[in-house]
């Protein structure tokens, strides 16, 4: 397993902040109502999965990793790595185009 770098402790509250962004529900027992369950030994935000939009987080944690340096230094092979993964998947799943027979003289 790779070895993830731990997240600085002053971004946690901006991790916090987008979880509650993106909550899709008012009242939540999973979470109570925090939009995470809590935070692991890394540092990163555990979102709660009955209220957050999770893809949402993603997306916009992504964001904030690529227009902050130290982030993106820390944490940009790991993105970097997941998009060309998933243009390779997106094609994988689609049968290559075979060209039309030619007509026999």
């Amino acid at each position: 397993m790779d070895d993830v770098p731990k997240l600085p402790e002053r971004y946690v509250p901006k991790a916090k902040e987008m979880a509650l962004k993106h909550r899709t529900k008012e009242k939540c027992k999973a979470c109570y109502d925090r939009g995470y369950h809590g935070i692991n030994q890394l540092n990163l935000l555990i979102t709660c999965h009955k209220c957050v939009d999770t893809d949402a987080v993603v997306e916009e944690w992504r964001a904030f990793v690529k227009d902050t340096p130290e982030l993106a230094e820390m944490y940009g092979d790991y993105f970097e790595a997941e998009e060309e993964e998933g243009g390779e998947k997106a094609d994988a799943g689609r049968p290559d185009p075979k060209p039309y027979p030619s007509p026999s003289p």
